[in-house]
């Protein structure tokens, strides 16, 4: 399994799906994949449902990414599954920062909310439930 790999869904979005173990030599390459991306003015969706373990570094990285993102009036938001708990929601628990990302169970709800520019910090929707 590839630990880091970019589909773009459209010219607009591009999915970020991480697999696996991230820790700060995998975060590198992250925040390099986000920088390009946003350079070229997409909206971002990161998938987190197959990733067993992030770092606080690479969490740093989604929160600058979905800084930048917020900055730019681009969207930005995660994906991650509602039929298990992982390390993933649990770092993401214990560090109080799931409400500071727009967070989604699927891609396509994800994408939508992206191409909409939600990115978890204006206020506007956090947390969506599968219905």
């Amino acid at each position: 399994m590839i630990p880091i790999s970019v589909t773009l869904l459209d010219p607009e979005v591009a999915v970020v799906k991480l697999a696996g173990e991230h820790d700060v030599f995998s975060s590198t390459r992250l925040e390099n994949e986000l920088a390009v991306l946003l350079d070229e003015g997409r909206r971002v969706v990161v998938d987190l449902r197959d990733a067993s373990f992030i770092d606080s570094q690479t969490l740093s990285v989604l929160l600058g990414g979905r800084h930048r993102c917020e900055q730019e009036s681009l969207g930005f938001a995660l994906v991650l599954s509602l039929d298990r708990y992982t390390q993933v929601h649990r770092l993401l628990d214990l560090t109080h920062l799931r409400r500071t990302f727009v967070v989604f169970p699927t891609i396509e709800r994800a994408a939508e909310a992206v191409r909409d520019g939600e990115t978890g910090g204006d206020g506007r929707r956090k947390h969506h439930s599968a219905a």
